[in-house]
């Protein structure tokens, strides 16, 4: 699960590149599109992560996510702030990502 998810983000930077040299309405709303079945998807993959989810709770008196299982949420977390500021600059809200 975990190279997938890396793969999921090397795609969505992919995506991101495409959209940011051959922008127009009908690619930004396909990117919005793909940003937000990945982010889906990744929490999906979140959610059912099979794995072990914590490391040992005595280092500092933390529950620490595993190597593994934190890529993923990394994943889960920039992508869903992505897709975030994908709409926000699709309704025109602000075009911090991508200016029109």
């Amino acid at each position: 699960m975990t190279l997938f998810a890396l793969l999921l983000d090397v795609i969505c930077l992919g995506g991101y590149y495409f959209q940011l040299y051959s922008g127009g309405p009908i690619i930004y709303l396909l990117g919005l599109f793909l940003q937000a079945i990945i982010t889906i998807v990744l929490l999906w993959m979140t959610l059912t992560y099979k794995g072990k989810r914590y490391r040992n709770p005595w280092l500092f008196g933390w529950f620490s996510a595993t190597i593994r299982f934190g890529i993923v949420l990394m994943s889960l977390g920039v992508n869903a702030f992505m897709t975030f500021m994908y709409a926000v600059n699709y309704f025109g809200i602000n075009d911090l990502i991508f200016n029109h």
